[in-house]
């Protein structure tokens, strides 16, 4: 019998499965402030390579992988929320176990165009930057947090424990899945939402985790920003919204500047779109918020790519705008399986057990992708944004009547939050309906 791996994201996670145990190479070490032994791999993580372009050429993978699942995501009714970087850097620590097709089918889904290990340290380097931003900057909290959950005594390969040490600074917890599974769900249900401050709960149902399971690698990523420049909660009012079937209901619309003044925005017009960038403290992190013309919103999101996103970002120029108006939202998803969208990207033999070639984690031909489940949180308010868990040139209408620069985000719209110096999108969604929460 092949042993079993899945993986949950976004929150994201990777469970794996063996058929036959032996003597662990680590070395456990009772934590007095954990119910879990840990282990440390030797290797200190590298630092941020000195390529640049190594990073920005990441970056571009992980915003065309974005593009891709969110047309999957978007299949389903509903508003959207994901992150695509907190799924590339799990997958990213599933692709380093990888050999042969599996490898490369892994990298093909994530659109990944680095050969070797370049992949594995510009996903670091983006790891660094991101975090040392974050460290000397108010306003701000980004936390990523990657981290490896084995089964106690078995044989996993020091060469991929280094390399997720190096790269990802993935810690390793010591679990007894064969004896405890459902206590070790507990555990790591408990870590996840510790990591990402009690936004993302409850991340695996019981039952997923079995008797099995071998091993878990988890991805949390905690975002809390305030805006550069904050909307004033008194000049919120609930106001109708447009919805795609053209029905109304009402929803609070934010209003950034003064009624009668002009704020002075980065935006752009582009065909039957129009887009914004909202800045958080710091000036470098952003809400990019792009919002078709009436009644064009699936359209729009039909021919939506990476470089048509990256178009209308190089576009925007500083304008000045009547009040923006944008709505207040929250939403949670679902802890949603990604295995239908991966496979359609053509990540397939990692799930088939007489295909899948993990032997990069164990040394062996025994394990098997069963699962990718993602969680994500997001709520948008007057003082800033809260997360816990894009091109071809758009296409519509081949003339737009002139009208004047304005933003009122009063019907159906996709967002972004992105990093603007490395350009990677750190998550994606769309809004259609902002009164619903889940």
């Amino acid at each position: 019998m092949r042993a079993a791996l899945s993986i949950a994201l976004g929150v994201s996670l990777l469970l794996a499965a063996g058929c036959s145990e032996k003597g662990g190479l680590l070395d456990p070490s009772p934590n007095p402030q954990t119910p879990f032994a840990t282990a440390k791999s030797s290797a200190a993580r590298e630092p941020a390579p000195s390529d640049q372009t190594l990073i920005s050429t990441q970056a571009a993978s992980i915003n065309a992988f974005a593009v891709a699942m969110y047309k999957h995501l978007g299949a389903q009714p509903g508003n959207v929320f994901f992150s695509p970087y907190s799924i590339s850097a799990a997958l990213g620590m599933t692709e380093a176990g990888a050999r042969g097709a599996t490898a490369t089918q892994i990298r093909q889904a994530l659109s990944v165009t680095l050969a070797g290990d370049a992949f594995h340290a510009a996903m670091n380097g983006l790891d660094l930057s991101l975090m040392g931003y974050a460290r000397t900057t108010s306003g701000l909290t980004l936390n990523v947090v990657n981290s490896t959950w084995a089964q106690s005594g078995w044989d996993f390969r020091v060469d991929y424990l280094d390399l997720l040490s190096r790269y990802y600074g993935a810690g390793v917890n010591l679990l007894d899945f064969a004896a405890q599974p459902d206590p070790s769900r507990i555990i790591i249900n408990t870590w996840v939402a510790d990591q990402t401050n009690q936004r993302i709960k409850d991340l695996i149902a019981q039952g997923v985790i079995t008797q099995d399971t071998r091993l878990v690698l988890t991805n949390a990523i905690y975002f809390l920003a305030d805006w550069l420049y904050r909307f004033d909660a008194t000049l919120t009012k609930d106001e109708a919204f447009t919805k795609l079937d053209n029905g109304t209901i009402t929803a609070p619309l934010m209003q950034l500047g003064e009624s009668g003044k002009k704020v002075t925005m980065n935006y752009v017009r582009s065909g039957v779109v129009r887009a914004i960038d909202l800045p958080y403290k710091g000036d470098r992190l952003c809400m990019t918020v792009l919002l078709p013309d009436k009644g064009l919103f699936p359209a729009f999101e039909s021919t939506i790519n990476a470089d048509s996103i990256n178009a209308m970002v190089q576009a925007m120029d500083s304008t000045d705008l009547p009040p923006v108006r944008l709505p207040k939202f929250t939403f949670t998803t679902g802890s949603v399986s990604l295995v239908p969208a991966l496979k359609s990207l053509g990540m397939t033999d990692a799930f088939d057990d007489s295909k899948a070639d993990l032997s990069g984690i164990d040394g062996r031909r025994d394990l098997v992708v069963t699962d990718v489940i993602h969680k994500a949180f997001i709520s948008v308010d007057e003082k800033g944004t809260e997360a816990a868990a894009a091109t071809a040139v758009v296409i519509g209408v081949t003339s737009v009547p002139v009208d004047p620069p304005s933003f009122i985000a009063d019907r159906p719209f996709m967002f972004i939050i992105r990093d603007r110096l490395t350009g990677v999108i750190l998550f994606m969604g769309r809004i259609v309906d902002p009164t619903v929460q889940g």
